[in-house]
């Protein structure tokens, strides 16, 4: 299936507003005015559901109500508009940059009866490393394809725990503060910095399910959560355009990181079209590695 994005670009002015909120509160909320690419989207995970026997995992983390879905690029082309998407990757690079990867790509669908999921950081690999608060080592986008609401499961969070020096996990981490539902129509898209405490919400309702899709990113140096070199078939990653392969990590990262004996990964396996070789190509364009 595919569908082709006809949302409007940011202008500087909404995305100077959108990351003045997430350097203040964590996160933001992106309005995508793309219906058909929405509920094709939902459509196309509903049936991807019932085609693959989709059942919940049974753990902690991903629930027990809970129908979760990796590797979405290999499995529809409608999949590929979501990483790009005009109106989410402009936040995404000013806050990493525009070497930032694709960390993973993850269809949630919460069921009648789930329990809420543990609060988290989404860069909690990183953060037991770095000292908090520290700059994003991962950028989240939570895309809503059905209404969410505090019933159904809406992301449960708290606004500016992504400036706390503590993860939730730690002893000593506060135990009294504002947890919040996030409640947005489908269609939005809640962008917020890898450090903010977050949770899937519980569902109370009898037959409704919450249908989002996880998008994270994280900077070019930071390994991936899912490794898109294996999951996703070279045949299939051919028909990707250049903004995504790179997203995935087919270039070299500032011109040094990721080489394959000298040469990009992308060279590798798509030859002449992401023909780079590592410190030549960089000096060439007398690219600075430590800006």
């Amino acid at each position: 299936m595919t569908a082709t994005s006809t949302a409007t670009e940011l202008d500087a002015s909404e995305l100077a507003d959108h990351l003045a909120r997430i350097e203040e509160k964590g996160f933001t909320i992106v309005e995508l005015s793309d219906d058909d690419l929405v509920y094709g989207l939902r459509d196309t995970i509903r049936r991807l559901e019932d085609e693959l026997g989709v059942v919940p995992r049974g753990t902690m983390a991903e629930g027990v109500a809970t129908k979760r879905m990796y590797n979405l690029l290999a499995r529809d082309t409608i999949f590929a508009e979501m990483p790009v998407h005009r109106r989410v990757l402009p936040i995404v690079e000013a806050l990493l940059d525009p070497g930032c990867l694709l960390s993973g790509m993850t269809a949630i669908d919460i069921g009648p009866g789930e329990q809420p999921q543990p609060l988290h950081g989404d860069d909690i690999v990183m953060s037991s490393h770095l000292q908090r608060p520290h700059a994003p080592m991962m950028v989240t986008s939570m895309w809503a394809l059905t209404d969410f609401t505090e019933a159904n499961g809406g992301t449960r969070f708290v606004p500016g725990s992504h400036r706390w020096p503590w993860s939730p996990h730690q002893s000593d981490a506060p135990r009294d503060y504002d947890e919040q539902a996030l409640e947005m129509p489908a269609g939005s898209v809640m962008v917020f910095h890898g450090s903010l405490w977050h949770g899937g919400g519980p569902n109370s309702t009898v037959d409704e399910w919450r249908c989002g899709v996880n998008v994270q990113y994280c900077p070019g140096f930071v390994r991936q959560q899912q490794n898109p070199y294996f999951s996703i078939p070279p045949d299939v990653a051919s028909t990707f355009d250049d903004r995504l392969l790179e997203l995935l990590g087919y270039r070299l990262y500032k011109g040094i990181m990721g080489h394959v004996d000298g040469r990009s990964p992308g060279e590798v396996v798509f030859g002449e079209r992401f023909a780079e070789t590592a410190y030549r190509d960089a000096e060439s364009r007398r690219f600075d590695p430590n800006p």
